[in-house]
């Protein structure tokens, strides 16, 4: 994954897969928008994304406040970042599985999700 933010638009959810360096620090960002194109407020909701093993064993948790930052919530976006001490820890030349949730009270929709495989760092 580029270490530049990412654009993800919410009509269904996304499906992204994409690479991931050991030790690189990777961002993307989701932007909510509804069937008329116009952007979802986030103000008030919530949203995690959790990265596990093949066999579901959680490796990580992301939150608001904790990886997760909504950067302009009336625009309906927010930014996902993964530190580079957190892809670090992440064995290379594995697949994971990983989903982004957002939540509305008590609406649950999952905006993106797919398969990262990590790479092994070459540089230190």
């Amino acid at each position: 994954m580029t270490t530049d933010a990412q654009s993800i638009s919410y009509r269904p959810a996304i499906v992204h897969q994409d690479d991931i360096v050991q030790g690189d620090t990777c961002s993307f960002r989701v932007t909510l928008k509804d069937e008329n194109d116009a952007a979802i407020n986030l103000t008030g909701t919530t949203a995690n994304m959790e990265i596990k093993r093949i066999d579901g064993t959680l490796v990580l948790a992301l939150s608001i406040g904790d990886g997760i930052t909504y950067t302009n919530a009336s625009g309906g976006e927010m930014t996902i970042t993964i530190d580079a001490s957190e892809t670090a820890a992440l064995d290379p030349e594995y697949t994971y599985k990983y989903d982004v949730q957002w939540t509305n009270g008590a609406n649950i929709r999952t905006v993106a999700a797919g398969n990262l495989k990590i790479m092994q760092q070459i540089t230190d």
